[in-house]
């Protein structure tokens, strides 16, 4: 018999603190997921060339309920996701700590 260590760790996480999100790529059907929201610093080259630090507002998701929606990472730039009644824009990815969860950087879609 074996056990998924990561799952028995990180689902109770889910369990208490996600969110419900609906999340639309292109052509597929919006997809209602548990997310974590959070904010994740990036960088960002502004004019001149000039780098700057900034914090996006982020979400981490579980990958099972993107290949469960025939979905992968590379499918998430330009989606759009509803989190507490927010549309946000996905602008780029970003792996998690682990290898079954995926974080999402957003832009707040207007």
């Amino acid at each position: 018999m074996s056990f998924d260590f990561e799952a028995l760790l990180e689902d109770p996480v889910y369990d208490a603190f996600a969110l419900s999100a609906v999340l639309t790529v292109h052509s597929h059907a919006a997809l209602t997921i548990d997310v974590l929201e959070s904010t994740i610093e990036v960088e960002e080259a502004v004019a001149g060339g000039v780098i700057m630090g900034s914090t996006k507002p982020s979400v981490t998701l579980r990958l099972s309920d993107l290949t469960a929606a025939s979905l992968a990472r590379k499918d998430m730039v330009g989606a759009s996701i509803v989190v507490n009644g927010i549309r946000y824009r996905v602008m780029a990815t970003a792996p998690s700590s682990t290898s079954r969860e995926l974080t999402l950087i957003l832009v707040e879609d207007p």
